[in-house]
């Protein structure tokens, strides 16, 4: 197990350098000079030099982009050029609402999508099937952040059941959460159906029938347990997905977290603070993949074996 551990994140470190010069490459190529914004009218181009140097936004491409991940490598992400804080303190300051608001997508997702799920498969071809495909349909393809205005028009101005931003209380994730985990809810529903379709037709549930167990007890006791073990492998990816999603969603609810920072530090031109949110989500999900990949290797012998010769 510790070589699948050691190969799989060894297999991490070339995407992560690839992703780390693709976003530094990217957020070179944004217009306007934020040194020449933030200096003085009257200041010399040699006072604008020093300013850049001082700011480790001198040198070419490659020189900056070496530097960065040098010191990236000791945990410095360089200053927020509009909030004049280390990056660091500033991602890691809004990241706990942008978890909190992901985790909570992927709850309400879970109790949408596992009843639709085991419905649709135990009425296989019926209208409830029918009517979960519908369903699942409706969240893949729906824009998240129109459901999003949907809902604050609903529930915020009509009714004024829940608020439209902020979070202040527990009432606030509310909407946010439903919105996010609308669209992982059309998958999970997917997935969750054609795993139970292949376990309800296996023998080992056809003697339980036999021996009178409760169809209740062999469908929820039995066939979910195992029909759960597809639905770990994309964990990652819903968890990837609802992170990913939740630049608009955070910018639609006013959501204090990562995305909105990140947007904000975009039409701030503060490329530093941009580039250090982004490449430190792209670490957080390649560890979220591999730590999915290591609990499959443990719930299926199979993957670990492949590793182990």
């Amino acid at each position: 197990m510790i070589r699948y551990i050691i190969r799989r994140f060894l297999m991490m470190l070339p995407v992560l350098l690839a992703v780390s010069f693709v976003v530094y490459f990217l957020m070179d190529l944004a217009p306007g000079d934020i040194v020449s914004m933030m200096a003085p009218q009257d200041a010399t181009e040699v006072e604008i030099e020093m300013m850049r140097e001082e700011m480790g936004l001198h040198g070419s491409l490659p020189e900056r982009y070496f530097r960065y991940m040098k010191n990236l490598l000791k945990g410095d992400l360089g200053m927020s050029l509009s909030m004049k804080r280390p990056v660091v303190d500033v991602f890691f300051e809004r990241f706990p609402a942008t978890l909190k608001l992901a985790f909570g997508s992927i709850i309400v997702a879970m109790i949408i999508s596992i009843p639709l799920g085991i419905a649709a498969a135990t009425h296989h071809r019926s209208w409830l099937d029918g009517a979960s495909m519908v369903t699942a349909m409706l969240g893949l393809s729906m824009p998240s952040f129109w459901l999003g205005l949907l809902l604050i028009i609903l529930f915020s101005l009509k009714l004024g059941w829940l608020p439209s931003g902020g979070s202040g209380s527990f009432a606030s994730i509310i909407l946010p959460a439903i919105t996010l985990g609308a669209g992982q809810a059309g998958n999970l529903t997917r997935i969750t159906r054609s795993s139970m379709l292949e376990v309800i037709r296996q023998d080992y549930l056809r003697t339980a029938r036999a021996k009178g167990v409760s169809e209740k007890k062999v469908i929820y006791k039995h066939a979910l347990k195992n029909a759960l073990i597809p639905i770990i492998t994309i964990f990652g990816s819903t968890l990837g997905n609802a992170l990913g999603g939740a630049v608009a969603i955070e910018t639609v609810f006013s959501w204090p977290g990562v995305g909105r920072l990140t947007v904000s530090a975009i039409n701030n031109r503060d490329m530093t603070l941009a580039t250090g949110c982004i490449i430190m989500f792209t670490i957080f999900l390649t560890l979220t993949m591999l730590l999915v990949d290591i609990a499959y290797a443990y719930v299926d012998p199979r993957i670990k074996a492949q590793y182990s010769k």
